[in-house]
């Protein structure tokens, strides 16, 4: 008996060691892509400040920062409050002096561990798992985000955490209230999340108990958006009013949006031409191609996501996976920004959980040259956009 029980034991320590391994190594890899980081635009250490001294307003921050907002004589941030919760501890020991950047690049490490755990509740075993988790980790634009880790930034890297702990509960424990509170965490980081809900309400469904388990999900779900509502009102007076509106943004927007609005069908043709199309820039000097400065096209960062094309829509799962990525993808195509500077399409982490799952089908359950190859061009763009972006720049 003791026996097993020493066996049971050395299996989970087992278990949690390669989570750790890969959280330390990651962390490594970003620390060291980026290991004396300008500590520019906070906004969110100033919020949590706010917050530790009872106020929501920010006090004291440079001159220089922007995506503000100013009502009744204060500024406010217009961002969703919850990356400046997850700060609260850091702040409350070192202050304005809280390094975000570091912390996202922590934050960063402990997504790529969970997407190893999602994975391995998805099926996904051996090489497959191991490979998936480099396609994520070092693949994607998450690095550059991770390792980047300014406001904008930070809030994907704080919405890929909740939303990952989400998927992972989901297709675990399958605790609906826990799914819809993890869902709301993320949403409280970035807004369009919230139009992913579609996937959970139809696969809590489907796996019976309906509609207990759908509204033990939207009651979870309620819990974060009306702490959102509560702390829109006490800014603006209103549950409904972000402050995104009134925010200030660059000149070099102006023109769009004083014709056309923040969100409007005339912004579609360039967010789909940056997520899909937009090559990088040719310089005439070494290396002769520089990413372009508004994003580039998700298939040229990482071309491993051409594997959604052979998933399989007939299961379910895939096939809202496959429909929460649109959906979230709606509000996204409508707003005036494509993400500004920025390597790649950072609004894609918005989604790309979701687009993980299809590509995880997509591969099969043998991995072929091809598959091996094409996650390595995405890891290869991917060092070549982040060494950019942080040290040559634009």
């Amino acid at each position: 008996m003791r026996r097993l029980s020493g066996l049971g034991l050395n299996e989970s320590l087992r278990r949690a060691s390669i989570p750790l391994l890969i959280v330390g190594l990651i962390f490594t890899i970003y620390f060291i892509s980026n290991s004396t980081p300008l500590q520019w635009y906070k906004h969110y250490v100033y919020q949590s400040q706010a917050f530790l001294e009872g106020r929501t307003d920010l006090q004291d921050f440079p001159e220089y920062y922007h995506d503000l907002v100013s009502y009744e004589g204060k500024y406010y941030l217009a961002s969703p409050p919850m990356p400046a919760l997850v700060l609260l501890p850091a702040v409350a020991i070192w202050g304005e002096d809280t390094d975000q950047i570091r912390i996202s690049m922590l934050i960063g490490a402990v997504n790529v561990a969970l997407v190893w755990i999602l994975l391995g509740r998805l099926g996904a075993d051996g090489r497959k798992r191991w490979l998936l988790t480099v396609l994520f980790g070092l693949g994607t634009v998450h690095w550059e985000v991770a390792t980047h880790g300014t406001t904008w930034f930070f809030a994907e890297i704080v919405a890929v955490l909740f939303l990952l702990l989400c998927l992972i509960e989901h297709f675990g424990r399958r605790r609906a209230f826990l799914v819809g509170l993890l869902l709301g965490f993320a949403v409280m980081s970035r807004l369009p999340i919230l139009l992913g809900s579609i996937f959970f309400l139809v696969t809590l469904s489907q796996q019976g108990g309906f509609p207990k388990r759908p509204l033990q999900f939207l009651a979870g779900l309620a819990l974060p958006l009306a702490l959102l509502g509560f702390y829109n009102f006490i800014r603006f007076d209103s549950p409904l009013e972000t402050g995104y509106f009134a925010h200030t943004y660059a000149a070099y927007f102006a023109a769009d949006v004083e014709q056309h609005g923040f969100f409007s069908l005339h912004y579609i043709p360039k967010q789909l031409y940056t997520l899909l199309l937009l090559p990088p820039e040719y310089i005439d000097h070494f290396p002769f191609l520089r990413p372009y400065p508004e994003g580039m096209s998700i298939l040229l960062t990482t071309p491993a996501v051409f594997y959604v094309l052979r998933a399989r829509f007939s299961e379910t799962v895939n096939l809202w996976a496959g429909l929460a990525v649109l959906a979230i993808l709606l509000p996204i195509m409508l707003w005036f920004s494509t993400g500004w500077v920025q390597f790649g399409y950072r609004y894609s982490l918005d989604f790309f959980p979701f687009l993980l799952i299809l590509i995880s089908s997509g591969m099969g359950s043998r991995l072929s040259k091809g598959m091996i190859a094409l996650v390595a061009l995405s890891v290869a763009v991917n060092l070549w956009g982040t060494l950019w972006s942080v040290h040559l720049g634009w």
